[in-house]
């Protein structure tokens, strides 16, 4: 996944900003963050930018496409609608050593969110070679805010969609200690999918704190509506 520089932001400033994009297939490393001024009272926040994308092909084993499925999908959702069942079922199988998606958690170091969720199908490009063929597209943020002072800096995330790992990420998260400058990061999210169905998707991060605890926390499922 290639990178681009951090910032420190107010939530506020987050829509004045220009676009700025990470692909999932290429890596260099980060640069140190740059802050701007903020209002008195206001809490910035690092942002990233990260884009993923559903490597399903039309026409793959378990999707609508494929003419030998036996199951009956019927006629397509209305756009808008979720994907069903929810909360979702059990992931599909995968091989030895691939990672497998687990039910949300939390961690007392730090709080999570996820705006908007559920998120509706933009179908703006995205402007990527991994994406040439993925034309329905979704974008969220995932909010990221330490919750004690002692700082935590994540290391690795792993990406799921539809209950499938995806990739991974080695882009350092570094969230300070609460009351610093840099105690909230927010990660600019958006996946592109060349199936036109409800999906969901799911983040783990992977990381350690300053005095040595390792911190795993699953991501909240994130909707993803039918375009």
């Amino acid at each position: 996944m290639a990178l681009r520089t951090p910032r420190l932001i107010a939530p506020l400033a987050f829509a004045a900003l220009g676009a700025m994009t990470l692909a999932s297939c290429s890596q260099q490393p980060p640069t140190s963050p740059s802050a701007l001024q903020t209002s008195a009272g206001v809490q910035a926040a690092t942002e990233y930018w990260v884009t993923l994308y559903d490597e399903t092909a039309p026409g793959e084993p378990g999707t609508p496409e494929e003419p030998n499925n036996t199951l009956d999908e019927g006629p397509p959702p209305p756009p808008g609608t979720p994907p069903s069942p929810w909360p979702p079922g059990p992931p599909p199988r995968a091989l030895p050593g691939v990672p497998l998606p687990e039910p949300p958690s939390s961690h007392f170091r730090l709080s999570m969110k996820v705006d908007p969720e559920p998120v509706a199908h933009s179908g703006v490009p995205v402007p990527l070679f991994s994406c040439r063929d993925n034309r329905y597209t979704w974008y969220y943020d995932q909010h990221l805010v330490s919750e004690t002072g002692v700082p935590v800096t994540f290391t690795e995330r792993e990406n799921f969609f539809d209950g499938r790992f995806t990739s991974k990420n080695t882009e350092q998260i570094r969230l300070g200690g609460n009351g610093t400058p840099n105690k909230a990061a927010v990660l600019h999210t958006r996946w592109c999918s060349a199936i036109a169905r409800p999906h969901f998707a799911q983040t783990r991060f992977k990381g350690v704190s300053d005095d040595g605890e390792v911190i795993v926390v699953n991501g909240p499922w994130v909707r993803l509506l039918m375009p």
